[in-house]
């Protein structure tokens, strides 16, 4: 049976398309989710500003114990997944032609609370091939700017008559994903009036080296060898997301 193609936007930013996902199965697991994330909080289970700007949990989301332990977190990922493989089949170029292998999804949270601004750096997430925000919670804000997902344009700042940054407006309950290789990082939202809750993902593809060589299905057992070797400490993205 054919696969039926996900609802998604496109947009782009400095000629770079980025996509919007809508996840209402998602966001009826919101109530749910919050309160676990109360008791992780409560557990001290989030690194105060460690990586960028915000609070981090680590990068284990979708352990497989995780997922079954908190069943919404593989709706999550499965979700990211069918999202990327669409969009990787779409692309452009003598690449479309290239076979893949999604090996590796990684993903953790990030909540922002209404706390003075710490300058979190500019960052990407390569080697990673996309990135992704699934956001939970969208705090109101007094600000039109606050809470953007800012976007940094990949080339030098030589021209001085383009924009070199463009910000996103997150929508509750929808993933935006963009390509890793892009620098972003979370506006600040001082004027929150609860958290801003983001589960932060990336997605780590394998290209063939050959157009001849077909597409394989992975098994459970080597996926689960690829989530524990994505759990690296060298594969950890070094800012916070989203």
């Amino acid at each position: 049976m054919p696969i039926k193609p996900l609802q998604m936007t496109q947009q782009e930013l400095f000629s770079t398309p980025i996509w919007r996902v809508a996840a209402p199965e998602i966001a009826r697991h919101k109530k749910t989710m919050l309160a676990d994330l109360e008791q992780k909080w409560a557990a001290g289970d989030f690194e105060k500003h460690g990586h960028g700007y915000g609070y981090q949990s680590k990068n284990e989301l979708f352990s497989p114990q995780g997922m079954t332990d908190q069943p919404y977190l593989k709706l999550i990922r499965d979700k990211f997944i069918a999202a990327c493989r669409q969009i990787l089949v779409a692309r452009h170029g003598i690449a479309k032609q290239m076979p893949f292998d999604i090996y590796a999804v990684q993903g953790w949270y990030l909540i922002q609370t209404a706390e003075e601004w710490v300058d979190g750096p500019w960052h990407n997430h390569h080697p990673a091939t996309l990135s992704g925000c699934y956001y939970l919670q969208i705090p109101r804000y007094k600000e039109a700017n606050e809470g953007l997902l800012m976007f940094q344009r990949s080339q030098p700042p030589t021209d001085i008559f383009v924009n070199h940054q463009s910000g996103v407006v997150p929508a509750e309950g929808q993933f935006v994903i963009f390509p890793s290789y892009l620098m972003h990082r979370p506006a600040p939202c001082p004027s929150a009036d609860k958290w801003r809750v983001t589960v932060a993902m990336d997605c780590f593809v394998h290209w063939h080296k050959r157009y001849s060589e077909p597409v394989r299905q992975v098994g459970p057992e080597e996926w689960d060898e690829a989530l524990k070797q994505s759990f690296n400490p060298g594969l950890a993205p070094k800012d916070g997301l989203g």
